[in-house]
């Protein structure tokens, strides 16, 4: 094949690609246009206040706070602001502001409001964004190609980038698009326009736009999140890397200086738009947020995180159940002293391994470092993987670990690992690894791309409600292997009957007694004893309450119940459901919760219930229980129903 049309046949590729990924961007966010529609005091609109109070010209939000917020003795107190409080604001002298970083709104909101009179949705900016980097992330992987890899094939090169916008954790992180992904998903789209940017100015020998250009990547880049600041400061010094003339060694101060005034005017804005907000240049808004927890006084960064965040982050497994999506989300056994959020995580090098294949990136550069033709790409690997590691030592520092971190901490080590598989498929023969390093570089790419779907489906349960026709096929197409086992096996399901067994003088409260699911997504059955003689049963999705029973005698510690709830079954979508072919009666096992304790019986209808974690829920024995307290003595599957 000659070069042009190699050339040709990858840029086909990359566009290809860049069109599914975009096409998957807008398919995944669009799944949540429902739920904007609902009240504001949810997180679908923070940033539309934000460019509207921009608009209107003052700096606080468009919606004003409850006056019932307002009259509180303390509005920060999360228990008594908890139906009255906009989620995640930040309530300053009556009015509510955002801590989170303008950019979006000042980039796009704000020119789009004044153009068109109406307000751009904020999940429909999340997605703008999320395209708008990937081009950037496109046209980066394409200069490096074309400069550095001419032989990778059309294929390979639209499969990289594929790959890339997987180990970038888009599909999860964009699963919610709420107020929490805007600037980090902002923030990564400018990361990678800043590198290509970068590798503009070392590639065309220094030239004044491509440093101005980065720059004003760099600007809004910290407008959209202050905490990558450290990573424009490292990335405005790589400007000055000098480059190889006639006379030695030469910098390029002028366009060094561009870029540097455009990032200081920027960072003098943030200061000026934090005074005028909070009367401080240093306040953020954090002071004054109002959350699920009282975060006034407690330290958010602690070195001490940084053994539990870093098994967290690289480390950590999934935890695997028999039906779709399989993988669910870590759940440590214990947390830190201090530790506040934790949110579906997990470990990258389980649920994306194709990052390793970043260490051929950096074997490649070094081997090329005397190659002046490769000098661009090893100057944007170092500000790549330098970005990555100062990110890492911020979130591994940071309190709390959520999902959406996982994108800000690989933003920058993505590109070292798209470059890394450009070095392993088009590096020519002697300079790339063996072949069985490059079929487990594949395998990794393909793992990568499954899990990380996996996870965007399993995301919270999201998937299921925002794509439901999507999600029903994929689980009842995938969850046949576990319908062949149950056939195997003969693995029954039905309610049940259980004993249980509460002993004198147990303490008052709750005790668990059945359970399935996932510790974030987890079904209960609760006994809690109010006194001596008398409890009540409660069937919980997670800390919400689904049924109640009224007080219930316990006469001689003994108690049987009968119990019939939709986790005692595979999920709707499984294939299990095919064979009762009543849609009636699938229907009321799938959302039937009853309790049945002889003398009474209570029931609902609800479809709030979690997949299972395994083909039985796990009892509460004597054996595990605390001492006193109640268990289950006996559990017996009732006639299998059909």
């Amino acid at each position: 094949m000659s070069p042009g049309r190699g050339t040709l046949s990858a840029g086909f590729a990359l566009v290809l690609a860049f069109g599914a990924c975009a096409a998957s961007v807008f398919w995944v966010v669009g799944g949540v246009a429902p739920w904007s529609g609902s009240p504001s005091s949810n997180v679908w609109h923070h940033y539309e206040y934000m460019a509207e109070g921009f608009a209107r010209g003052h700096t606080y939000l468009s919606v004003d706070p409850d006056p019932a917020l307002l009259k509180l003795r303390d509005p920060y107190d999360p228990a008594a602001n908890v139906r009255l409080r906009l989620w995640d604001a930040s309530l300053y002298k009556g009015r509510y502001y955002l801590y989170y970083g303008p950019g979006p709104a000042v980039a796009v909101m704000l020119p789009w409001r004044i153009v068109t009179g109406r307000m751009l949705a904020q999940a429909t900016v999340i997605a703008l964004f999320a395209v708008a980097g990937l081009a950037g992330l496109a046209l980066l992987l394409w200069e490096v190609r074309r400069k550095c890899f001419p032989e990778l094939s059309g294929a390979a090169t639209g499969a990289i980038f594929v790959v890339a916008f997987h180990a970038a954790w888009l599909p999860v992180v964009l699963r919610r698009p709420g107020v929490w992904e805007l600037p980090i998903v902002s923030a990564a789209a400018c990361l990678w326009w800043a590198l290509y940017f970068l590798w503009k100015f070392r590639d065309s020998g220094g030239r004044t736009r491509w440093a101005a250009a980065t720059g004003a990547a760099l600007a809004l880049l910290i407008a959209c999140r202050v905490t990558n600041l450290p990573e424009a400061g490292l990335i405005l010094l790589l400007l000055l890397l000098p480059f190889d003339g006639g006379a030695g060694k030469t910098r390029r101060w002028t366009g060094a200086l561009a870029a540097a005034a455009l990032v200081g005017a920027c960072g003098v804005a943030l200061l000026v738009y934090n005074l005028e907000r909070f009367g401080s240049w240093r306040e953020f808004g954090q002071s004054y947020m109002l959350g699920g927890r009282d975060t006034r006084g407690i330290t958010l960064f602690r070195p001490s995180y940084v053994p539990f965040n870093m098994w967290t982050y690289l480390t950590s497994l999934p935890q695997v159940g028999p039906y779709f999506p399989f993988l669910h989300a870590t759940w440590p056994a214990a947390f830190p002293p201090g530790y506040l959020d934790y949110e579906a995580m997990y470990g990258a090098l389980f649920a994306m391994p194709v990052h390793l294949a970043g260490a051929f990136a950096l074997a490649w550069a070094w081997r090329m470092r005397a190659d002046a033709g490769t000098r661009a790409t090893a100057v944007m690997l170092a500000a790549a993987t330098s970005s990555t590691l100062i990110a890492g030592a911020i979130l591994f520092c940071w309190q709390g670990a959520c999902s959406r971190y996982i994108a800000e901490l690989f933003a920058g080590w993505t590109l070292a690992t798209s470059v890394g598989l450009m070095a392993a498929f088009g590096a020519g023969a002697g300079r790339r690894p063996g072949r069985a390093a490059r079929v487990l570089a594949a395998c990794a790419a393909c793992w990568t791309v499954g899990c990380v779907w996996l996870a965007s489906a399993e995301f919270r349960g999201f998937m299921r409600q925002t794509n439901p026709g999507t999600y029903a096929a994929l689980g009842h197409a995938l969850d046949y292997p576990s319908e062949w086992w149950i056939r195997l096996q003969g693995i029954r399901f039905a309610p049940v009957d259980l004993d249980v067994r509460v002993p004198a003088g147990a303490p008052r409260g709750e005790t668990v007694l059945l359970a399935s699911g996932f510790p974030e997504k987890v079904n209960q059955l609760v006994i809690d004893r109010v006194d001596e003689g008398h409890a009540r049963l409660i069937l919980n999705g997670n800390e919400d309450s689904v049924l109640e029973t009224p007080l219930l005698a316990v006469p001689d510690g003994r108690l049987r119940v009968r119990l019939s709830v939709p986790w005692l079954y595979p999920p709707p979508e499984h294939p299990y459901w095919d064979r009762i072919a009543d849609a009636s009666r699938r229907r009321e096992l799938q959302t039937l919760f009853c309790v049945d304790w002889g003398v009474g019986i209570a029931s609902t209808h609800s479809p709030h219930a979690f997949d299972a974690a395994g083909f039985e829920p796990v009892a509460q024995g004597a054996r595990g229980a605390d001492p006193g307290s109640p268990y289950v003595e006996s559990v017996r599957l009732l006639q299998q129903t059909r």
